[in-house]
């Protein structure tokens, strides 16, 4: 058996932003003879949440959403989770290397021009591919990364599989032909690895609207995954994700990875690539989590030795929605008022009623707390990654903050006064993010420390810091529950024991309480 490791003298990896898996479903003659004697999967995972900065950052880094924690509204690059130039540049100093990316941020902020680049571009698509085939003329980068936009824009409009984004994906593919036949010119070809992917996909849109992702459907999740070259195995590729493609790519140029490591460095080669390198047992970077157990009850009497008063100090609820009662605030400090439409209730909660939301908008005024506070709540994931504002403050002026339930998840989001995002954390549910299951989520807002810490099922999962005053984000006076996304679009997401707590998240408490 050859050794592959170092037998490939350049890498060209193409990114087709939004493409998913979509490209089995319309004509891609070049991608189709690049890897008709290559490696191909339609099942690469994505990363969570499928969102381009989270997913591009983890393809670059090997490191996953929940360490490197880029955002598309907090993009930045990290010295201690440098990219696959930075690695090839150590070991390659004088070698050209290269990324032509129509988001800018892939190559201006997660690689960064100090991250290991000779040079780079940014531009629309088309212009860009031409300008690219320029810079082909008189450079061969052992590291060529190129990242088409438009894919992505299709789907967003028309919808993810529509014939608007099944012809882009066509017609990207004929730019790869362009870049392909470059190569072939120059006489390059043989010895360089070809790559083409994408980064996430999306889901078909309805009613008129587009489609959007960042949630788990598998036509959010499922990418194409092609690697073409000398020695690639024919045939399928293994269990492979976003995070993998690093360790592809180094072994090809012959660059020692780091240690396998799933708090840094979490790439692992896939079977079905090189004959002599591929993982068997690959480490599982998301292990399950146990769903939340519980038994269908009712909301415990005051009397009884089960309600919440005997395991949590009443007098921190602030503001509580059980369903019970339709939409009243049970605690009596908060007025709650229909602004518009019908907040239904259903006798299928974590506990007694649940409350179904995207029909209506309720309006909460009167909620008091002070510098650390805490919002707490069961919710029924599902697999449609569309949000609705649960709890927000928008309405009111920037800065604003907005609690969204998406998909499987849960985020927080705050925004600066010019409408930028500051920063975000989105928590994800249990057992590898599938719908229909009750997941309990807390986050806790310190606004003496400038931070926000997520639970999940009463565990700490995630802290999000601040370089800026929180305070100002979290004016509280007013807040809107349910605001729609989508024009007069109707969906609707389920939540139960919706609180606003005063202090720190009472993990614990909570934790006994629903045990019951």
């Amino acid at each position: 058996m050859a050794n592959t490791f170092g037998s490939y003298k350049r890498v060209f990896m193409l990114g087709i932003d939004g493409m998913g898996a979509f490209n089995e479903k319309t004509d891609t003659p070049n991608m189709d003879k690049l890897f008709a004697n290559g490696a191909t999967t339609y099942t690469a995972l994505a990363s969570r949440p499928t969102i381009s900065a989270q997913c591009w950052t983890s393809m670059l880094t090997g490191a996953t959403p929940e360490v490197h924690k880029l955002t598309n509204g907090d993009m930045h690059p990290i010295p201690e989770l440098p990219t696959i130039f930075k690695f090839i540049k150590d070991v390659f100093p004088d070698a050209e290397t290269a990324a032509f990316t129509d988001w800018s941020p892939i190559a201006k902020e997660i690689i960064s021009p100090d991250g290991g680049l000779t040079a780079y571009d940014v531009g629309h698509d088309d212009e860009l591919c031409e300008r690219l085939l320029t810079y082909l003329d008189d450079h061969e980068p052992k590291m060529l990364f190129i990242q088409f936009d438009s894919v992505d824009g299709a789907g967003h409009r028309a919808g993810y599989g529509s014939p608007t984004h099944l012809e882009r994906i066509t017609h990207v593919d004929e730019m790869l032909g362009k870049l392909i036949a470059k190569y072939e010119e120059k006489g390059i070809f043989e010895d360089t690895l070809f790559i083409v992917t994408a980064d996430h996909g999306g889901t078909p849109g309805e009613n008129g609207h587009g489609g959007g992702h960042g949630g788990w459907t598998e036509g959010e999740k499922l990418v194409f995954l092609g690697i073409a070259g000398k020695n690639i195995k024919k045939g399928q590729i293994g269990e492979v994700s976003l995070r993998d493609f690093p360790a592809i790519v180094l072994h090809a140029l012959g660059v020692k990875a780091p240690e396998f490591n799933p708090k840094g460095y979490a790439a692992q080669m896939p079977l079905g690539v090189f004959e002599d390198a591929g993982i068997e047992d690959r480490y599982e970077v998301y292990p399950k989590q146990k769903i939340f157990e519980h038994k269908e009850r009712v909301q415990p009497a005051k009397d009884s030795a089960e309600y919440i008063g005997n395991f949590l100090d009443e007098n921190r609820i602030k503001f509580w929605q059980t369903y019970e009662n339709g939409i009243e605030d049970e605690t009596g400090k908060c007025k709650v008022t229909t602004e518009k439409g019908l907040v239904k209730t259903y006798n299928n909660g974590f506990i007694g009623k649940s409350g179904e939301f995207g029909n209506g908008v309720l309006k909460v005024e009167g909620v008091e707390h002070s510098e650390v506070f805490t919002f707490a709540m069961w919710y029924y994931t599902t697999a449609d990654s569309r949000w609705l504002d649960l709890f927000s403050n928008k309405n009111e002026g920037y800065p604003w903050f907005t609690l969204a339930p998406i998909g499987e998840a849960v985020g927080i989001f705050v925004k600066e006064i010019n409408g930028d995002h500051v920063n975000n954390m989105q928590i994800n549910s249990s057992e590898a993010a599938i719908p229909n299951v009750w997941v309990h989520l807390m986050f806790e807002v310190d606004t003496v420390k400038n931070e926000i810490n997520g639970y999940e099922n009463f565990k700490k999962v995630d802290t999000l810091a601040f370089d800026r005053e929180l305070a100002p984000h979290f004016d509280m006076t007013t807040l809107h529950m349910a605001l729609q996304q989508c024009n007069n679009e109707l969906f609707y997401k389920i939540v139960d024991d919706v609180m606003i707590i005063d202090g720190p998240a009472p993990a614990e408490e909570l934790e006994k309480y629903y045990k019951g």
